[in-house]
């Protein structure tokens, strides 16, 4: 192999891991925002077919149909933003990859009571298959490590997800 190949190789692996990680970043970002727009459907076609979705406080869900009823425990906030921050993407060519980050969490049920409202933030463990349709999450992991609001999260009775 000449070295030119050899550069030119190193390139297209390298150009890959790039676009792998902007496609994870776009997945990540549509992520929150697809859950803030009430759009639970759309959430749950985010993971694979058996993908797994874990809120420590909810224990795990598996499949797309079942994330996107226990989310839709979400409904009742008017307005909410979940915001990921720090993430850090393990990615190397192949068809999986991995990323951690911190999500912060702020919603109000009533929007025109804006001085009531929760917020949490906790480490958030993400592993991702590539699949036909692109990047999925495969794995989720939300570890809460703080919470505010706790009366008007009790309030709204949000703190357990739906039978599913």
């Amino acid at each position: 192999m000449s070295t030119e190949t050899g550069t030119l190789e190193t390139l297209e692996r390298r150009l890959r891991i790039l676009e792998d990680k902007d496609a994870l970043w776009t997945l990540l970002c549509r992520y929150c925002r697809v859950v803030d727009d009430h759009d639970w459907k759309g959430f749950g076609d985010m993971f694979t077919e058996d993908g797994i979705l874990n809120f420590v406080d909810w224990g795990p869900i598996q499949g797309r149909e079942k994330i996107a009823k226990a989310t839709s425990v979400e409904e009742v906030f008017q307005y909410q933003e979940h915001s990921l921050s720090n993430i850090m993407f393990v990615v190397d060519g192949s068809d999986t990859a991995t990323a951690t980050g911190f999500l912060t969490f702020i919603a109000t049920p009533d929007a025109s009571k804006r001085e009531e409202f929760a917020a949490s933030g906790g480490r958030y463990e993400f592993t991702f298959k590539r699949t036909h349709e692109g990047w999925k999450v495969y794995r989720h992991l939300l570890t809460k490590g703080w919470l505010h609001g706790k009366s008007v999260m009790e309030s709204v009775k949000y703190a357990k997800h739906p039978d599913v």
